[in-house]
């Protein structure tokens, strides 16, 4: 495991499917993204808390795995998640996690209330659709700070939501896993 990144081991450590070992390639990336940002973030949002119910897929899987790796590798930092699934709900040191539905605007409205709209990071895990990955950024980022680093995760159709997203300044990273063509 030497040669693997902090995030990477950290991802194995508290099992959270967002490293390569497990199944997505998502914490290289991150690593190289916010290695040098490590003690500046302050808040970190996450749409997709996960629970073992729904994290069948991983062998070691614990609650709000991905919340976990995120508080270690930023120190200063607090970390929010938000689940619909009531189960997914959590609370530890300098995590807090809220339920609501990522349709409902007034449930994004009372996160960001508690939150503060200061998240420096806003990572979208949650249910994966193509209308609601959209949704979500016409939602949220009116509700954040213009300098918020927002990403969405498992993008099936890349290019229909940039399309959809051009009043943003959109990026997409390939990564190794196969997408649909557009």
């Amino acid at each position: 495991m030497e040669t693997l990144d902090e995030l990477t081991k950290l991802a194995i450590k508290y099992g959270t499917d967002k490293c390569p070992q497990i199944k997505h390639s998502y914490t290289p990336f991150y690593y190289n993204l916010f290695k040098d940002k490590r003690n500046s973030i302050k808040k970190v949002l996450e749409l997709g808390v996960g629970c073992p119910a729904t994290m069948k897929h991983v062998r070691f899987y614990r609650l709000g795995a991905s919340l976990y790796m995120w508080r270690e590798f930023f120190p200063n930092a607090q970390i929010y998640g938000v689940d619909i699934n009531p189960e997914a709900i959590f609370a530890d040191e300098r995590i807090r996690c809220f339920l609501a539905d990522e349709t409902k605007k007034e449930d994004w409205e009372k996160v960001i209330s508690s939150t503060g709209a200061d998240i420096d990071i806003f990572i979208d895990d949650g249910s994966h659709e193509k209308e609601l990955q959209i949704l979500t950024v016409k939602t949220l980022m009116p509700l954040l700070k213009k300098d918020v680093i927002y990403i969405i995760e498992d993008v099936e159709f890349p290019m229909k939501i940039t399309a959809a997203l051009s009043d943003y300044n959109c990026q997409f990273i390939k990564s190794p896993i196969k997408y649909h063509d557009d």
